[in-house]
């Protein structure tokens, strides 16, 4: 048993699970669809097709104690187990304080996310031509290059039901590719990455993310920087990383537990007057959403405006904890997104008016960083990272681009980035990273340190 792909899918399989609640009560309704185009060595391989269907109950029992349960078994059986598992969680549960019960449908109408009908119908055929065509360029362009990466494709049903009246549901459609193109004749092996992801497949082209991904390769060997602290051009892979990181930190929870940068922060200039980023669930260069996870309709709020931060992101839970109103970020309640808690998960920069020739020459003397790798938190409240460049690390020099460089190891603070950003692309395009999907430029950063240097 499974929902139709249509406006009101999966709304009557909740109905089913509300039914056999006594109390409180709100269900999420998830079934996915997906197609990976897998490559490496320069050939596809592993072609996977997958279909996914899940529900999410969470039960309030004595106004406050809350129950989380999920299943993939959408039988009669399965339902009336799911139910029995969450209010037997519920009932074990720490009590909650100022619990507000679950939110009643705001009647206003939900906005209607564009998507792809040629996911919907799950057509494919084009885009492994377009594969074809993109690895046999690599191919010509590097001609002892190993090219492998991902294209893929799907879409995803959204219904969320609660037992005070609310019943929505919305279907997103997701393309994406990455390119990592190798020149195995060069020792230490050069590299180079493009990437992309958009809810409409005509806009991720693969032949030009491989042609990206080829001009970003180094033809010769990489020499080696001393550590230090240099200016930076941050491609917009780079860019998504740090602010997916970013982003968790902006969220309720993480001001109620102490670990967000925004605690006492508000109003305060925290970023560079070049830096305006806006939460914007229904930007249509990303991968719009039209309602969240408590099923609320999403909508656009500015989180940093001219590098002043605003509050944090809530759900109905947080604001009645905290103080305050939903700002329509609700994540999934059960593991892992449960702990963290609502966060600005669709976050689009204003773009600036320079293009990457131009912010090359204004960088004078840097280093370009195309994209990280590995990037873990050091320190949460201060936005400290660590990872490591890959994949298309260059030394500019006079305003030119003088040569690869080994990768270094950064150390620094995502919002002394921020505070340092000098220009802003004028390109944007959408990374997702999980359940984030960013949309932003590349940044011209005034400093970043790098505290050790690698022989690759």
């Amino acid at each position: 048993m499974k929902a139709e792909w249509g406006p009101d899918g999966g709304l009557d399989i909740l109905g089913k699970v509300l039914s056999q609640v006594k109390g409180e009560a709100d269900a999420r309704y998830y079934q996915g669809r997906r197609t990976y185009l897998r490559f490496a060595n320069s050939r596809l391989y592993q072609p996977l097709h997958e279909e996914t269907v899940s529900i999410s109950l969470r039960v309030a029992v004595d106004r406050g104690r809350l129950g989380v349960a999920t299943t993939t078994d959408i039988s009669e059986g399965g339902l009336a187990e799911l139910v029995d598992r969450a209010t037997s969680m519920a009932k074990k549960a720490p009590k909650l304080e100022r619990f507000p019960g679950f939110p009643q449908d705001p009647r206003e109408r939900t906005a209607k996310a564009p998507a792809s009908k040629s996911i919907i119908d799950g057509e494919l055929e084009g885009k492994a031509k377009e594969l074809s065509e993109a690895l046999g360029l690599v191919q010509s362009e590097l001609k002892d290059a190993r090219t492998s990466g991902v294209y893929s494709q799907g879409l995803t049903l959204l219904a969320v039901a609660n037992t005070s009246s609310l019943s929505r549901s919305t279907i997103r459609t997701i393309a994406h590719s990455s390119f990592l193109t190798e020149k195995m004749d060069v020792d230490p092996t050069t590299s180079g990455w493009a990437e992309q992801t958009h809810w409409d497949p005509a806009k991720v082209n693969l032949v030009t993310l491989a042609k990206e991904a080829v001009a970003r390769t180094p033809r010769e060997k990489a020499s080696s920087l001393k550590p230090g602290t240099y200016r930076v051009l941050l491609g917009s892979p780079a860019v998504a990383d740090l602010i997916d990181m970013l982003s968790y930190c902006m969220g309720a929870v993480a001001v109620e537990e102490g670990w967000s940068f925004l605690e006492g922060m508000k109003g305060k200039q925290l970023a560079s007057k070049a830096v305006t980023i806006d939460d914007d669930p229904l930007d249509p260069i990303g991968l719009p959403e039209a309602i969240d996870f408590e099923g609320m309709p999403t909508r656009k709020r500015t989180v940093f405006d001219k590098g002043i931060p605003a509050g944090p992101a809530h759900d109905t839970l947080t604001a009645a904890r905290l103080g305050g109103k939903t700002t329509c970020s609700a994540l999934p309640p059960e593991a892992p997104y449960g702990s963290v808690g609502p966060i600005p998960r669709h976050l689009t920069f204003d773009r600036g008016d320079a293009n990457i020739d131009e912010m090359v020459k204004e960088l004078r003397r840097g280093v370009i960083v195309t994209r990280l790798h590995y990037v873990r938190f050091v320190h949460r409240k201060k936005t400290i990272i660590t990872g490591m460049t890959r994949d298309g690390t260059y030394w500019v020099e006079k305003g030119e681009i003088k040569g690869p460089v080994t990768n270094l190891r950064l150390t620094d603070g995502i919002l002394r980035v921020l505070a340092g950003t000098e220009i802003v692309g004028k390109d944007l395009r959408c990374h997702g990273r999980g359940v984030t999907a960013s949309v932003v430029p590349s940044l011209l950063v005034h400093g970043l340190t790098f505290p050790t240097a690698t022989t690759f």
